[in-house]
């Protein structure tokens, strides 16, 4: 299915195909649902860097640079059958075009109905759940609460900030964010400032005002997530006073 042969774009997206990136892009979201629409709108123009199930979507005509990094992930799920798994990233859209990466266990024992299989995404999470799949801990900041949450599970190793505005669990990258949380603390020790791993293996170790420091800096830089919005509520949350000039700059 998918096959290397270049001449085989541009073309539309398989029914199948499509079904899978929906797993990782719930419709009862708005964000979510809103990049399904642009999705839909676009078609299958070429590979991506490592080909078979590495694909780019674009517009018919699109030069596809493959010089240029992958934009950051925006959505994953995990499509599991008896006799194979289904892997789906998605990334970010970038210059109008969107890189996917459907990567297939074995294609030879695909069932055509997903019924039969189990679906996992870190797209469903909410507030209050736990992490998916294996309902491990997660650990929440609050930023404004129950609207902008900074959501870390140690077990996964992922850290992803909830809007409630789109639905959207935007994924935020370990190093730049734990370096960042370093610069706000006092921690001068190399073995923890030079180690991010340690943000999962000893989570506690941080204050949940260092944690919402880093990702306020973080975001400054990167704007995973636009919160010029929400400065009223941030200013009101009296917790988060220590760091709230980080915000303004």
């Amino acid at each position: 299915m998918l096959q290397n042969d270049a001449t085989y774009f541009p073309r539309k997206l398989k029914s199948q195909e499509r079904e899978w990136l929906y797993t990782a892009l719930p419709e009862k979201k708005l964000g979510y649902m809103q990049y399904r629409e642009i999705i839909d709108g676009l078609a299958v123009i070429g590979f991506g860097r490592f080909g078979g199930g590495n694909l780019i979507l674009g517009n018919e005509g699109d030069i596809i640079d493959l010089e240029v990094s992958s934009a950051p992930i925006f959505a994953v799920s995990n499509i599991s059958f008896k006799k194979t798994n289904i892997y789906v990233t998605i990334h970010e859209e970038s210059e109008r075009q969107i890189e996917i990466d459907l990567k297939i266990d074995n294609e030879k024992n695909i069932p055509d109905n997903l019924n039969q299989s189990k679906i996992w995404t870190y797209s469903n999470w909410i507030p209050g759940e736990k992490a998916p799949h294996d309902n491990s801990r997660v650990r929440e900041i609050h930023l404004v609460e129950n609207e902008v949450v900074l959501t870390i599970a140690p077990r996964h190793k992922k850290i992803w900030v909830y809007n409630s505005r789109s639905g959207i669990n935007h994924f935020v990258p370990v190093t730049n964010f734990y370096n960042e949380m370093i610069l706000q603390t006092e921690i001068k020790d190399p073995v923890i400032a030079l180690n991010h791993g340690r943000l999962f293996t000893n989570l506690d170790e941080f204050t949940d005002e260092q944690l919402a420091a880093g990702f306020l800096t973080y975001n400054r830089h990167w704007k995973r997530v636009d919160l010029d919005h929400h400065y009223t509520e941030l200013k009101s949350e009296q917790k988060k006073k220590s760091f709230l000039d980080l915000f303004k700059k």
